[in-house]
């Protein structure tokens, strides 16, 4: 054909057309292994690299865990294999080979559930600790007081049921550890505690 003008023929166009610039690249190219629809995106090096440190720190919290609740997560077995020979490992380097070992591993698990069965057992240990805190102040608070205060502290004992059936229990250990010679051993004392934590576990 003619070409008078700097028109050209275009081996990406289907007619004549300015050539002065290359083709715009497709935003969506054609994937023949996904049938022609959208390729998933792909993440990017920054993206990978965060990835990977999340699930390196996952494995190393999966290692603090103790051995025998191990069976319970939904572990592969080689993953499961490594977090118990890490946790017969002595020497620091070793220590250290094997973490990252386990850390590779980890790509190959769900890695939803085991961060939720980890937080969960978080919330559990802050919820225990709290109970215990909260059982030594009672205690405190019921072996120091004056003799006339100790009914009003019973009344606001936060009791696991309305009728407080707990009283009569927590009145006699009381008693007897309020009474109980501060040279000799704690027994009593150590009885109030664990009556206490009984009542606030109950609620």
């Amino acid at each position: 054909p003619s070409t008078a003008s700097s028109r050209r023929w275009c081996w990406w166009a289907s007619s004549w057309e300015w050539c002065s610039k290359m083709p715009r690249k497709k935003q969506y190219q054609w994937d023949v292994e996904t049938n022609g629809q959208e390729a998933p995106e792909q993440l990017s090096r920054s993206a990978k690299k965060r990835q990977s440190t999340a699930l390196q720190d996952l494995g190393a919290e999966l290692t603090k865990l103790p051995v025998n609740e191990l069976d319970r997560l939904p572990l592969t077995p080689d993953l499961l294999e490594a977090l118990r020979l890490y946790a017969r490992i002595s020497n620091r380097e070793g220590k250290r080979r094997q973490l990252q070992f386990i850390g590779r591993l980890m790509r190959e698990v769900d890695a939803g559930p085991l961060a939720e069965a980890i937080e969960a057992r978080k919330n559990g240990q802050q919820a225990d600790a709290a109970r215990l805190h909260l059982t030594e102040q009672w205690r405190e608070k019921l072996l120091s007081a004056a003799e006339t205060d100790v009914d009003d502290l019973l009344a606001a004992f936060p009791w696991p049921d309305a009728e407080a059936a707990g009283r009569p229990e927590l009145e006699k250990l009381l008693a007897e550890a309020r009474k109980e010679d501060e040279r000799r051993p704690p027994h009593a004392r150590r009885a109030l505690f664990r009556g206490i934590m009984r009542l606030l576990e109950q609620r």
